[in-house]
């Protein structure tokens, strides 16, 4: 009787992955990396770049503003000058003003007296009498002009030939001044001068209708500021000791846009300072930032997401 063979036959050979080896990675997941990180960079510094853009304008803002406060005022001291330049015209020609400035014998109580009397009634804060060489004869309001000679002002030389106006710096007030001349016949021996002083209200106008911070400096000190303001004491005592131009102060906890300018063409003339919040338009910026930096998260979600899939397509590696 024949006996059936058997024969063991070995198992075929494994074509897998050895044990303890990790597959390798896909070439496909690694780039999808990669890609998502150029992604990721390049949306993050988009959102740089449109960062700084958007506070470079902001920034624009303040400088404009600034500029704006500065025009403001320009114009309001203009009309006030063509105003003071109508009025002391008339001034000039009161026959109280020509009988007493052209008598043969100065009085100068009388005159005082008679200028007092026009100060009041006209509103003004200066009246002055300047005679022939330019010294002054004759004033009220501004008790430290007596007996100065401004003989060397272009302001009181274009007097003696047509009215004028101009800006004037005395030593403890700044004055807006129309000059006028007092004639006798084709002769000019005497000017008018009538002022306004520049102070709080001029500078409350220009803050109240855009929102800056102003102060009027004679040398280092405060002469007139726009209002009463605990929050711009510090930063405005800083702008004292700026140099003209515009700059950034650190003052108070919190950083200012600083312009500084003189009120006329002289070394010695009065300064201006306009101070505003560094970015003071940035409340209504601030969803626009919020926006471009939400770009950049979500792009590392999606990045993250992108990571987490190549992981499973490839057995736990990216």
């Amino acid at each position: 009787m024949t006996r059936t063979r058997f024969e063991v036959v070995p198992p075929p050979m494994s074509t897998g992955t050895s044990p303890g080896r990790a597959p390798a990675s896909s070439p496909s997941g690694v780039g999808a990396v990669l890609a998502g990180l150029v992604v990721l960079a390049g949306v993050a510094g988009a959102a740089w770049t449109a960062d700084r853009q958007q506070r470079r304008f902001l920034s624009a803002l303040d400088q404009q503003l600034l500029g704006q406060a500065s025009a403001s005022l320009e114009q309001l001291l203009a009309r006030q000058r063509d105003q003071l330049v109508a009025e002391v015209k008339v001034l000039a020609d009161d026959n109280r003003i020509r009988a007493t400035v052209l008598a043969p014998k100065f009085d100068e109580a009388t005159v005082q007296d008679i200028l007092e009397d026009l100060r009041k009634s006209s509103g003004a804060s200066l009246l002055a009498v300047v005679d022939a060489g330019g010294k002054v004869t004759a004033v009220v309001g501004a008790t430290g002009l007596r007996e100065v000679d401004l003989g060397g002002s272009p302001a009181v030389k274009a007097g003696f030939d047509r009215p004028t106006s101009d800006v004037w710096t005395l030593p403890d007030q700044v004055q807006v001044v129309g000059l006028a001349p007092i004639r006798s016949g084709d002769q000019t021996p005497a000017l008018l001068v009538k002022g306004l002083s520049l102070g709080r209200s001029q500078l409350a106008t220009v803050a109240t209708s855009l929102g800056v911070a102003g102060a009027l400096f004679i040398g280092d000190r405060v002469t007139a500021t726009s209002a009463d303001a605990r929050d711009t004491d510090e930063p405005l005592r800083a702008a004292g000791r700026m140099a003209d131009g515009t700059e950034q102060v650190s003052a108070g906890g919190r950083t200012h846009l600083v312009r500084v300018e003189r009120t006329g063409g002289g070394a010695t003339a009065a300064r201006l300072a306009w101070l505003v919040p560094q970015h003071h338009q940035f409340e209504r910026a601030r969803s626009v930032l919020f926006l471009i930096w939400c770009s950049v998260p979500l792009c590392a979600l999606m990045f993250l997401i992108l990571i987490v899939n190549a992981r499973r397509r490839n057995g736990g590696m990216p």
